[in-house]
């Protein structure tokens, strides 16, 4: 599924940096932080996923 984010250009200008700093894509870096935030928030989407 695509989803479209609209940031301030320094925002996305830093996760690059951040992402190529680790040799890996921006897409897995922004999915990284996403699956970070659910879980810290108690969220287990892939239980979620599993119960529909």
């Amino acid at each position: 599924m695509a989803v479209n984010i609209r940031m301030p250009e320094e925002m996305k200008a830093t996760l690059d940096r951040i992402a190529a700093g680790e040799f890996r894509s921006l897409n897995s870096l922004i999915l990284q932080f996403l699956d970070e935030t659910l879980r810290a928030k108690g969220i287990d989407w892939r239980e979620e996923k599993a119960q529909k």
